[in-house]
């Protein structure tokens, strides 16, 4: 989950678009919205998820206010939500919504150069063009594994209908049909990433560092366009992860998180 904006204030007083992406599914909600405070985003979680859709078993997100704040803390505590926080200037864990911010903000933008102040008017019809398109990940459209049947669009032809034996017969039926698009998608989305990986190996060979190596340090915060890019000199400290390092500047004897 992720906020998008701020932008112009629309004639309905919105500035931001608050989105939540489906891991598996990868389908979208997504909302204008006039602040970025925690109670927004409070809202939105219990009016448009879970009080449609039940309780998430996880919820990723930055390291915002408006998510690492003391009323979200309450709220997936109460719904029993494990609540994990992508690593700063390190987003790949927030993925999924990063890739629907990237995509929508070039259809949405296209109305918002046409009107400004009614580009809040268009965003479903967005969301709506990326939930029954169908995403290279998992080879379906984001609506058929979420709900485990095709939607029915307003420019499909008349399909005939088709007789239920018993009550039940729809349900189990629905079941059926969401397993097996839930399965083919998960095999499709380790397809890709493996695709993907083999692209990025070729092109690209993940350093190595050893306890008591000197590195330099990018520096991504509270840097002006004249101070340095890089801190040195620092010492490897610790191996937390595959990529992921303690490092201390050697001259203020500081303790940092690198990735």
């Amino acid at each position: 989950m992720n906020f998008w904006g701020p932008v112009r204030t629309s004639s309905q007083g919105n500035r931001y678009v608050i989105v939540l992406t489906d891991n598996l599914s990868k389908y979208v909600i997504a909302k204008a919205i006039s602040n970025n405070t925690a109670k927004a985003t409070a809202e939105f979680i219990m009016n448009e998820f879970i009080m449609i859709h039940g309780a998430p078993e996880r919820l990723i997100t930055d390291n915002g206010v408006h998510f690492n704040h003391t009323l979200m803390k309450t709220i997936t505590t109460m719904i029993k939500t494990t609540h994990s926080f992508s690593a700063s200037y390190h987003p790949q864990t927030n993925g999924q919504v990063e890739h629907f911010n990237a995509t929508f903000c070039t259809q949405l933008g296209k109305y918002y150069d046409e009107n400004e102040d009614g580009w809040d008017d268009y965003l479903q019809s967005v969301v709506y063009v990326y939930n029954t398109g169908i995403h290279a990940t998992t080879g379906f459209i984001p609506y058929e594994p979420a709900f485990g049947r095709r939607q029915k669009s307003p420019f499909d032809s008349n399909s005939s209908n088709f007789t239920l034996t018993q009550p039940h017969t729809f349900f189990k039926y629905l079941q059926k049909t969401r397993r097996t698009i839930l399965k083919q998608a998960q095999e499709n989305m380790r397809h890709q990433q493996q695709l993907t990986k083999l692209r990025y190996g070729k092109h690209r060979k993940d350093m190595s560092y050893s306890i008591g190596d000197l590195v330099f340090l990018k520096v991504c915060a509270n840097r002006t366009k004249l101070d340095e890019r890089r801190i040195r000199p620092c010492q490897m400290i610790n191996k937390t992860g595959e990529q992921n390092y303690f490092v201390q500047n050697n001259e203020t004897k500081i303790y940092m998180s690198s990735y």
